[in-house]
């Protein structure tokens, strides 16, 4: 792994954050979350929407917040002003804590009151209750006006999907957020679904990772990687398949490995 400074704030952090939606197994869950810590990991994103899963990561991290950088998120539907102070004190509940490292707003509707969100980041940032404030799933026109709304604070990070099927961020999300000084996070690396398991490309990622002794996913994970400033979110409840996204990064992929990944995932 390396690191990934967080905006322009001078915080740093590792490029692998570990994710926590759609928990099957809280214990299981809980121990790879203090594996993650105990490896590095230390960036836990979490949301309120993710059934029980601030509940889960508050046990996990309890007598370790002090090395742990966290990530929670409000959703559109609570984020006017008073909403949004409502839900940040309800996930500093269910998580333990008395501040979060990093707030964002899940994503943007239509009636989502953007002016009434960012006063209320504004807020808790001088409450001491948010270190730093950011956004999820806006576009670099989305992105522009909630920096305007946001002044004289700066928005540090936009986390987008990123994985092969879809790599659209790289044309114009990545160039203006490296321009602006917003660090990108990636969620969703493995997704693949519109890859199926017997087309030509997947075994040529398969093909790929037995050249290196690797798995198919360490592959993705290590092409994707290849953007060095980006932040990927992964999810996984089990330690072993950790330690593998962990060593998926101890390597590099030859040019023709990467020059066929283009070519077959272009963006």
């Amino acid at each position: 792994m390396w690191t990934v400074e967080l905006g322009r704030t001078g915080v740093r952090l590792p490029n692998l954050a570990l994710g926590t939606w759609n928990i099957r197994d809280p214990a299981a869950m809980r121990e790879t979350i203090r594996a993650a810590v105990d490896l590095g990991v230390f960036h836990i994103d979490t949301a309120e929407i993710y059934p029980g899963a601030e509940e889960i990561v508050g046990h996990a991290i309890r007598g370790i917040r002090d090395r742990v950088f966290l990530t929670t998120k409000v959703a559109p539907q609570h984020a006017t002003y008073t909403g949004t102070l409502a839900a940040c004190e309800a996930s500093l509940r269910r998580l333990g804590t008395d501040f979060v490292d990093l707030y964002l707003l899940h994503w943007l509707e239509r009636d989502t009151p953007l002016e009434e969100t960012l006063r209320a980041f504004r807020t808790l940032i001088e409450q001491g209750k948010v270190r730093f404030a950011g956004v999820s799933n806006f576009s670099v026109r989305e992105l522009q006006r909630a920096q305007e709304l946001f002044r004289p604070y700066a928005l540090v990070n936009d986390q987008v999907e990123y994985n092969l099927t879809n790599r659209r961020i790289e044309r114009d999300l990545l160039p203006y957020c490296r321009e602006a000084g917003i660090t990108v996070s990636g969620y969703s690396p493995f997704w693949e679904g519109r890859i199926p398991r017997r087309s030509p490309r997947w075994r040529g990622v398969e093909r790929i990772a037995a050249r290196h002794g690797r798995s198919p996913y360490s592959i993705v994970l290590n092409f994707l990687a290849r953007q060095r400033d980006i932040v990927l979110i992964f999810k996984t409840e089990r330690v072993e398949h950790l330690q593998e996204n962990i060593a998926a990064l101890d390597f590099m992929l030859d040019p023709e490995d990467i020059a066929w990944m283009e070519a077959n995932f272009a963006p």
